[in-house]
């Protein structure tokens, strides 16, 4: 499914090594071995943030502003203003590129990142965008999703789209690590799998997820092993689902939401944990292998960090809360 040299392997000894960071590596221990140096340079809610194709770069969306922060040295570069249109869910494509859409319409602007200018609109959805993902292996290239049922396949050269699903209500979306295939789940209950070679004949597979609740969906991501979908809600369960046979396998429900926030989970590198955010001003690292809690991670936030993203070619690990938290371990566990 994948190129095991291209991943690294993670300890649970690293997940307690982590601390919050505002520079890779750097030791920042007080009595309770954490300190929280963090970017706190809007007001704005942070709704999104997305990786660049190197993982060294990193964007986050910020209601009318794009915050841009360099991963090799944890600084931040200056932030892209959007006060026209808005800036609500967003994917880094190319190290340079970046699409985006608005609080309200189905357009999704390419904007160049170091020109800071936009160089092409790409119209076809008809309500609010929901999610966009580019194409694992040709990121110049990315797929959309929207309140208007639609999934959309989109390349930057071109400004309409090359592929529609009508899904009838709305998708959530993911690629699987290689790009072959990808899934699309509805109503908080299906998830279709698709060849992205021959997706016009529609699903290959579709699994109806047995469960025992009624959570809202709110994300969907495959493991980079590829045998495994995790599935994030606006409750308290985070599931990880076979993406072979559909069995919901864990369902990871210790930490706290009591106010229905919108979660967003990540898997690491190896497949074998999952982090997400906690009311309890704690981020959960939980085994995907025994389904129990590996460690906690303070965090200053009285809400959850509603979106976590773990990258996979680095240990650095990404939070939004009020504010940007970046994590990495320790200077001792660096010099283990």
């Amino acid at each position: 499914m994948y190129d095991e040299e291209d991943y690294i392997t993670v300890k649970a000894e690293a997940f307690r090594a982590l601390c919050a960071s505002k520079v890779k590596y750097q030791s920042l221990r007080q009595k309770n071995n954490q300190k929280f140096q963090r970017f706190n340079e809007t007001s704005n809610n942070l709704i999104e943030l997305a990786y660049s194709e190197d993982e060294r770069g990193l964007i986050v969306s910020a209601e009318d502003v794009i915050l841009i922060y360099n991963l090799r040295d944890g600084s931040k570069a200056k932030p892209v203003e959007c006060k026209k249109y808005g800036v609500d869910r967003l994917e880094y494509l190319t190290n340079e590129l970046c699409v985006h859409s608005d609080p309200t319409s189905g357009i999704i602007r390419a904007l160049n990142i170091p020109k800071k200018c936009y160089i092409r609109y790409f119209h076809g959805h008809t309500k609010k965008i929901r999610q966009i993902r580019s194409f694992p292996n040709q990121r110049e290239k990315f797929m959309s999703s929207s309140l208007d049922g639609h999934v959309r396949m989109f390349d930057t050269k071109s400004h309409d789209n090359f592929g529609l699903i009508n899904m009838c209500s709305t998708p959530l979306i993911a690629f699987d690590p290689e790009g072959i295939l990808f899934a699309v789940a509805t109503k908080s209950e299906t998830i279709k799998l698709f060849d992205i070679r021959s997706f016009d004949l529609g699903p290959f597979k579709t699994f109806k997820i047995m469960k025992n609740d009624d959570d809202e969906w709110t994300d969907i991501e495959f493991a980079p092993c590829g045998k495994f979908i995790l599935v994030s809600t606006k409750a308290v369960g985070v599931k990880w689902i076979d993406a072979y046979t559909g069995k919901v396998e864990h369902n990871f429900s210790q930490h706290k939401n009591p106010n229905n926030v919108p979660l967003r989970a990540s898997v690491s590198s190896d497949s074998a944990f999952v982090t997400v955010g906690s009311a309890d001003r704690n981020i959960y690292v939980y085994s995907t292998d025994t389904g129990d809690i590996t460690c906690k991670l303070p965090t200053p936030y009285t809400e959850p960090s509603h979106s976590v993203a773990l990258s996979h070619h680095q240990f650095l690990m990404a939070s939004l809360g009020r504010d940007v938290v970046l994590w990495a371990p320790n200077e001792e566990y660096v010099n283990m």
